[in-house]
């Protein structure tokens, strides 16, 4: 059995992780990435023997019209 969810299979699907030394610093991270990119989240979780934290979130590759700029307003999002 796979611990790869079915949607991983779609075109554009991907799961992401963001490992940081902490939890907020993890979370900073991901809540970033969730303002500009269509992304489920975040889910905190560790590996036990492991040190720091991680997110996952699941997405597509679609961004979202807008992101939150730096001081606090709004820009469209980057193009790759």
């Amino acid at each position: 059995m796979s611990s790869r969810p079915a949607h991983l299979s779609l075109p554009g699907m991907a799961r992401i992780t963001v490992e940081a030394a902490d939890e907020q610093t993890a979370l900073a991270v991901a809540r970033r990435l969730i303002a500009c990119h269509n992304l489920t989240g975040p889910a905190v979780f560790r590996v036990p023997g492991e040190e720091g934290a991680r997110v996952q979130m699941y997405g597509d590759a679609t961004p979202l019209t807008a992101c939150p700029a730096s001081d606090g307003g709004w820009m469209p999002p980057q193009e790759p």
